[in-house]
């Protein structure tokens, strides 16, 4: 019997600032100032079975059958943390891609205007937890460093950002490994 495989995508919930509100205006005062708004808790509402459904109604609205039939019912929302607005996901090997792309078209929960990014592909949970709890301190760091060096460190981060990621994503789905 053949085993079926699975792709697990860690994911973030960034929270723009809402053009009318306070935020907006202190939003680019600095690299720091920027993260610190981008990254906020989610509401209590959002849980992994909303995300599920959501995700479900994107690729129904985006792939038509095609997409809810490949992907559909293989997608399924893990982990979801509301402090820290990551979560992973659960796909098909064979779909994921499509589910990857549906997490990016994602713009809206609720009320709530959102920017859904896909921070790392694995064939094991294991992996995106470790990739999570690396990214996270990382982070850390470079948020307390921005304090006492005027946020050199957070234009640092921001600048390798998409390097680390891509790259990250790259080695893990390309080489073929099964994991």
């Amino acid at each position: 019997m053949v085993r079926l495989k699975q792709r697990y995508i860690l994911f973030d919930i960034l929270y723009p600032p809402e053009p009318n509100g306070e935020e907006f205006d202190t939003f680019s005062d600095s690299p720091r100032s920027a993260l610190l708004s981008l990254y906020q808790s989610s509401s209590t509402s959002i849980n992994p079975k909303t995300l599920t459904q959501v995700i479900r109604k994107i690729l129904q609205d985006h792939y038509g059958d095609f997409g809810a039939g490949t992907a559909g019912m293989s997608v399924s929302v893990k982990y979801f943390n509301n402090k820290t607005s990551t979560g992973i996901l659960r796909c098909s090997r064979q779909s994921f891609h499509l589910v990857m792309a549906s997490l990016t078209l994602l713009n809206r929960i609720g009320k709530r205007e959102v920017i859904v990014r896909c921070l790392h592909v694995s064939g094991t949970i294991k992996k995106c937890e470790e990739f999570s709890i690396k990214r996270n301190k990382n982070l850390m760091l470079v948020v307390k460093q921005g304090k006492k060096d005027n946020s050199n460190g957070v234009n640092q981060f921001i600048n390798n950002f998409g390097q680390n990621e891509a790259f990250a994503i790259e080695n893990d789905v390309e080489d073929g490994s099964d994991e």
